[in-house]
């Protein structure tokens, strides 16, 4: 010690300023070797340091009788190299900084240092250099932020990393990390990236997530720098522990209608036919509806099904469902992130009217090879994560397909044997990190569904089948801590074909498709804390075959159809900002702008002025060459959000947005149909757009344990779709004649509340009204004298209950009890005869209803044995489904016979059904 005091002495008394010299000179990427011998020939200084330090350093700058102090300064700056000067020598080090303050003695003391006593020059340990993985390590060492010679006293700087899952290297989104005094704190994005700007100085840095073991870092901020922090899994809980990273994100966040699903925390809700499926929890949030059981598509705040954009890693999904609406065509076990936006949609957002489901799918584990799967009555699924390069590059695929076929074969009833109903569906995501500023990732998806049935339905057809399939490749780049970019290429596409032999001259083949392409840039600028900025663009190309049919086989007599294909190119810009008015008052200001352009070569069929659109007022057909421009709509789409916070528990919300939607989906049903046809609008068939205006309040109780919400929202639509009577889409060359479109509106209030810990789910109930309006110029156009009538897809009342209790460590009961109003139904109300022929007489469209649906499922999970060491564990699953037996009717028909009119319901599950599943995870 003694001599380490000698020594501090004689470096005070030989110290003098190094500010004496003045510097003139010019550089012009001048390497700093060079820069440091003109320096010594200028000043008789003599610089002593060691040559791989600095040989990929250069220098462009000029100087015009500055001090040495300030060259060094520019030279060294955003560098790990600092400098001190004893008599004539100037001594560079890197990573070490000699003390030349008297304030050193302070830093020797066990008392802890203020923030605001921070000075440039002062040394902490660097035993961090050497330190191994051990969590405990991390936590007693001091890491350092920024540059010492860049430091500002009494400034501010901002610190910016990934926090990550320590066993896979997977990103952690929604993620807590703060200090707590100043108490600062951020979250978390989808890639695992925070940023917030304190004051320079000593903090303890504290990092929380659910189900990850919380942990801290004690930092000292000197300017901008990079942190990146790794996250233990919590493996062990010997009692009910309340992890609060997203303690009161419902109340604190600015978005209001957006709900996000954890796909671990469902495994327990009890599932139909064993197949757990995310989107069919979805239906159980306030304010997501199907028209029943078996459907396809979703109904979202009054939506229709098609004003939906439904995605997997950015890349849009047309038909959602497999096996007739049973299971959607999501792996759910390979799913990372689920969110929905009912309002409030982001602006980076657009093309549908209703909502947005944003599904992320998960990254593969970087350091050693893992997977899991299951085995259900119905379906098998494994999905494997395969490190490649380790810590850079993984590799994740996932297979799942149903053996239902081979039980159908083995069926002793003929009517069953002789039916096919098979799917399967793929996926893979690769992710490699090419450097700390940049990664790819790059995804693809492809599902198929096959089937016949023997029974006479639409599908009694030799063959059907359809397929999704999209691809994604996604660049990112960090410019700096604060600012960062995602380039993505996008490829989606739906098809189905179908075919008929039963008849040898009515055989056929009729297919239809649809293909987008698609290229976007994301930018996103973190200003501090008051402002987050997000900008981009994009742009996407549609190809539609609206269909074809052809004669199948030589004795078929069937004309060949071939209706032409449209082309449509969408457009768009967004800017948004996320503004920090206080600690209470919060906006998100955003402005989506989009353009429409369709394309030849087509055929725009015009007809007579005043008259209705009828092969009678067909006049004639303007051709359209390849490349011709036919048409063009484009306007603003405003997105704004605003949070108030009341108090700490509890804050009020409000949102308005403006969406539009180029794209329909065609069909006279309630549902989405394999056979529905999508179209792109043109010069007959206008833009769908809507307003909607949403309030919230939001109250949290119990220490955040219980979160209670109410919302409202009335939203007012244009240009809605619907159909004459008697309409048929398929293969139809003139769809303008069967389309109607009018105003429309829907309005609702959906309470909430969420219980988490030992016992938790959520309750909720929704009032949800949507009407439609069809009030042409003829009489073919006016449905139902021109008033607002309820939608096919208006159920006015639902309510949901989901809850588990986890009686042990390893057994946890569930339960799921879903009510809602029946559906509009348009039924025969009387019967007439003309020219010998009976004839029903209609209700108004949707005059009337089905009945009620009800339906309680039930479910018990055992875990396996919790041993950390062990080859895989597992979990068995028992679920019955609609346990209390409840005929539920998807939907009535009638039927005449004798002069009179028989009403029948189509039930989908009239008993309850068992199912035993068994999952695995290695």
């Amino acid at each position: 010690m003694r001599y380490i005091i000698i020594f501090v002495l004689l470096l005070l008394i030989s110290w003098t300023s190094v500010g004496q010299q003045k510097i003139s000179a010019s550089f012009s990427n001048e390497p700093v070797i060079s820069v440091i011998q003109k320096l010594e020939s200028e000043t008789g200084k003599r610089f002593f340091f060691n040559e791989s330090w600095i040989d990929s350093l250069s220098v462009t700058e000029t100087f015009d009788g500055a001090d040495l102090e300030v060259v060094l300064n520019t030279i060294f700056n955003e560098t790990s190299i600092s400098y001190y000067q004893m008599d004539d020598r100037i001594i560079l080090t890197d990573n070490v900084v000699i003390i030349s303050q008297p304030e050193i003695t302070n830093s020797f003391s066990k008392e802890e240092v203020e923030v605001n006593s921070i000075k440039k020059g002062l040394v902490f340990s660097r035993e961090y250099s050497d330190f191994n993985n051990d969590e405990s390590n991390l936590e007693n060492t001091v890491f350092e932020i920024g540059n010492r010679n860049s430091m500002v006293t009494g400034g501010e700087s901002t610190i910016a990393g990934y926090i990550r899952n320590a066993e896979t290297n997977e990103p952690i989104e929604g993620a807590l990390v703060y200090v707590q005094n100043p108490f600062i704190a951020s979250s978390t994005d989808a890639n695992g990236f925070y940023s917030m700007t304190l004051p320079n100085g000593k903090y303890e840095l504290f990092v929380q997530y659910v189900g990850m073991r919380t942990t801290h870092r004690n930092i000292v901020l000197f300017s901008n720098g990079k942190f990146d922090v790794e996250m233990q899994v919590d493996v062990i809980a010997l009692q009910e522990v309340l992890v609060e990273s997203d303690r009161d994100i419902n109340i604190s966040n600015v978005q209001m209608g957006v709900s996000k699903l954890n796909v671990e925390e469902t495994k327990n809700i009890p599932i139909v036919l064993g197949e757990r499926d995310i989107m069919k929890v979805a239906t159980t949030l306030a304010g997501v509806q199907t028209v029943g059981e078996g459907a396809s598509g979703y109904n979202v705040r009054g939506g229709k099904a098609d004003q939906n954009l439904i995605m997997i890693n950015n890349a849009p999904i047309y038909n959602a469902s497999h096996f007739f609406g049973f299971f959607s065509v999501f792996n759910s076990e390979a799913i990372e992130d689920f969110e929905v936006y009912k309002s409030g949609i982001p602006a980076r957002y657009g093309g549908r009217l209703s909502s947005v489901f944003d599904i992320q799918s998960k990254s593969a584990n970087k350091e050693r090879f893992a997977g899991e799967g299951g085995i259900s009555p119905i379906t098998g699924k494994l999905i494997l994560e395969v490190p490649i390069i380790k810590n850079k590059t993984s590799l994740l695929v996932s297979g799942r397909t149903t053996y239902s076929n081979w039980l159908l074969k083995r069926s002793k009833n003929a009517e069953f044997n002789g039916n096919e109903v098979s799917f399967y569906d793929l996926s893979m995501q690769l992710d490699h990190e090419i450097n700390e500023k940049n990664s790819l990732i790059a995804s693809a998806y492809y599902s198929n569904d096959k089937f016949k049935l023997a029974s006479d339905t639409l599908f009694s057809f030799s063959d059907f089948n359809y397929q999704n399939s999209n691809a994604t490749l996604k660049w990112k780049h960090q410019f700096n801590q604060n600012f960062d970019m995602r380039v993505s290429a996008i490829y989606a596409g739906y098809e189905y074909d179908l075919s008929f032999g039963a008849s040898p001259s009515n055989s056929f083949v009729q297919d239809f498709g649809i293909n987008e392409k698609s290229f976007d840039v994301e930018l996103n600028y973190f200003l501090g804390r008051q402002h987050t900025l997000n900008f981009g663009g994009g742009t996407k190309h549609y190809l539609v075959n609206p269909g074809t049919k052809f004669p199948f086989g030589d004795e078929s007599i069937i004309a060949a159809e071939v209706i032409q294909e449209e082309r449509g190119l969408e457009s768009h810009l967004y800017v948004s900002d996320q503004y920090e008015v206080s600690d209470d008052l919060l906006f998100y200001l955003g402005l989506r702008y989009s353009m429409f352009n369709t394309f030849g070569p087509q055929d725009v069929f015009s007809y007579s002025e005043g008259l209705p659109k009828n092969n009678a007022n067909r006049l004639d057909s303007t051709r359209y060459g390849k490349g011709d421009l036919i048409s063009t709509y484009h306007g603003p789409e405003v997105r704004f959000s605003g949070r108030y916070k009341l108090d700490d528990q509890s804050s009020v919300k409000f949102s308005y947005s403006r969406t539009r939607q180029y794209i329909h989906a065609l069909s006279n049903s309630a549902s989405l149909s394999p056979t529905d046809t999508w179209r792109i609008s043109n010069s007959h068939l206008l833009p769908q757009v809507a307003d909607q205006f949403s309030l919230g309040y939001y109250r949290n109780f119990l220490r955040n344990r219980l979160e209670a919400s109410v919302e409202t929202y009335y939203k007012t639509l244009d240009n809605l779709v619907d159909f004459k009577v008697g309409s048929e889409f398929l293969l139809n060359r003139f769809i303008e004649q069967a389309v109607l479109q009018g105003p429309g509106k829907s309005y609702g209030v959906e309470l909430s509340i969420q219980k988490k810990g030992k016992l938790n789910g959520w309750i909720n109930y929704a009032y949800a009204r949507t009407f439609i309006k069809l009030d042409g110029n003829f009489s073919e156009e006016i449905i139902n004298r021109g008033n607002y009538f309820p939608t096919a897809y208006d159920k006015p009342h639902t309510f949901n209950l989901v809850a588990n209790y986890k009686l042990t460590r390893r057994f946890s009961c569930s339960i799921n009890a879903t009510y809602n109003t029946g559906r509009p139904v348009t039924v025969p109300e009387s019967i007439y005869s003309f020219m010998g022929f009976e004839n029903l007489n209609y209700s108004d469209r949707n005059q009337y209803r089905i009945p009620d649906y009800f339906r309680v499922d039930l479910g018990l999970n055992l875990e396996g044995n919790h041993k950390v060491s062990k080859l895989s564990h597992s979990f068995w699953s028992l679920s019955i489904y609609n346990l209390l037996g409840r005929d539920n009717p998807y939907s009535v028909f009638f039927d005449v016979k004798n002069g009179k009119a028989n009403g029948y319901q189509l039930i989908i599950f009239g008993n309850p059904i068992p199912t035993l599943s068994y999952n695995f995870k290695f």
